[in-house]
């Protein structure tokens, strides 16, 4: 190559235009990442599970936040794919758990014990449970203690077969889902 005095302009800019090029592909490839991503969040607020699903399926991992991964494994529960809604609460769980947040670990945390339950992995399921449990220990009165509360009604009225014991739990959640102001508890 010729860098004689007349040829240093026309170097410079074809390195210029190959250097932006490249730059544009990158930040390009960075759009649609971030597109994707944006895309799954929007779907998975209007609950389109499965445009979500597939949103989320080319999202670059790095790029996911522990409430992604909630999202991602709602929509992946939502389109029929149990094992992939696993893996994605598992992953949201470990990264709330990271966090400190333990609220919202022990909402994913009961999550997946639900999960668990319906596929009759009962000793997972329980594992699960006590995880929530134990996370929600010191933690102010939440939906999230009236969803456990509400497991031991069921499992007093479905497995004990103790309609009291089911009827006094039912009405402690219905109480507490008052007290929180939240009515799928109630």
């Amino acid at each position: 190559v010729d860098h004689g005095p007349g040829n240093y302009l026309e170097f410079g800019q074809r390195h210029w235009r190959c250097a932006v090029t490249t730059v544009t592909m990158r930040l390009g490839i960075m759009a649609q990442v971030l597109d994707s991503l944006a895309a799954a969040r929007d779907a998975s607020a209007r609950q389109a599970w499965r445009a979500s699903y597939e949103a989320f399926s080319r999202v670059d991992v790095s790029e996911l936040r522990p409430e992604d991964y909630e999202l991602y494994g709602d929509a992946a529960w939502w389109s029929g794919k149990l094992d992939d809604a696993i893996a994605q609460r598992e992953k949201a769980f470990a990264g709330y758990s990271a966090a400190g947040d333990k609220l919202a670990a022990a909402r994913v945390a009961l999550t997946l014990s639900w999960d668990y339950e319906g596929r009759g992995a009962f000793a997972v399921a329980q594992g699960w449970l006590a995880t929530a449990t134990r996370l929600l220990e010191d933690l102010p009165e939440s939906v999230e203690h009236g969803r456990i509360i509400m497991y031991g009604a069921m499992t007093a009225l479905m497995a004990e077969g103790d309609l009291p014991k089911a009827i006094q739990l039912f009405d402690e959640t219905y109480e507490l889902g008052k007290r929180v102001g939240d009515r799928d508890i109630q």
